[in-house]
């Protein structure tokens, strides 16, 4: 039943995707990355690469400028020639490990070093949390600005989601919201234009864990998780975090931060 119902909601998706004007990125013939040839937590890497692939000719020449052919040999470069730099803002760690993978602050260095080899502009992120008195149909809002400005310059943009689980805390002897999984996608597409009273919109996205292009939305449902300070992510094929949500146990997708260029 569950199997059957995510069918339905991704081919729901993709009439509303076909329905409505979407703005896209430059180069919708690239082949996506996929970090599974590589390294199981290597969907920053792998995100870094798709962003610059599918964006304009001038973004493009720092993924042509990574030697190899596939996506095993793109990867372990990227890794061992940024990747496992010391990190500039945790001592005593290197930016990316097998482990842990990477964190955004130290993706973002990684973007900005490939980037001013080819003379390009800095790339910026910005964490997706409610302002200080900001609805969420306002962080909706900001949220899709970011994403246009960096599809219009020319970059897709990198967004950071991450799971939550509504489990027991020792330390606070109460159930509160854990993040449990973070993980990298690209978007490769967007509902153009929002209006005032939007509620969500669509996005295309390349998800590097198996390298596939997925179809869903970035909304301000959070579900159970009320008091979410991001938005909610509704991608319906994103395995990420799902293998560690126990049974019985309520768990929301959530979309935290975006890296691109405006």
């Amino acid at each position: 039943m569950a199997f059957r119902f995510t069918l339905l909601l991704l081919f729901t998706m993709h009439g509303a995707l076909c329905a409505e004007e979407m703005l896209r990125a430059a180069n919708q013939t690239a082949s996506p990355i996929n970090q599974r040839r590589a390294f199981g937590n290597a969907c920053g890497p792998a995100s870094l690469l798709n962003a610059f692939q599918y964006g304009t000719d001038r973004w493009q020449r720092v993924f042509n400028a990574i030697p190899g052919h596939n996506s095993n040999t793109r990867i372990r470069h990227l890794v061992s020639t940024w990747g496992e730099q010391p990190s500039k803002h945790i001592d005593s760690v290197q930016r990316w490990n097998k482990d842990q993978g990477i964190n955004l602050v130290d993706l973002h260095d990684i973007a900005n070093e490939m980037c001013g080899a080819h003379h390009l502009p800095e790339v910026k992120y910005q964490i997706l949390t409610r302002k200080k008195s900001e609805s969420q149909a306002n962080l909706l809002k900001r949220t899709h600005k970011l994403i246009t400005t960096s599809l219009n310059e020319g970059l897709p943009p990198i967004l950071s989601i991450r799971r939550y689980a509504f489990r027991e805390s020792k330390e606070l002897a109460s159930k509160s919201w854990w993040p449990i999984r973070a993980h990298f996608i690209v978007v490769i597409a967007v509902t153009k234009n929002i209006g005032e009273e939007s509620e969500s919109f669509n996005i295309k996205y390349v998800d590097p864990y198996g390298g596939f292009t997925r179809e869903g939305k970035l909304q301000t449902d959070t579900g159970k998780f009320t008091e979410s300070p991001f938005l909610g992510a509704g991608l319906p094929a994103a395995l990420v975090g799902k293998s560690l949500i126990k049974k019985g146990e309520d768990s929301v997708l959530t979309c935290s931060a975006v890296m691109g260029h405006w």
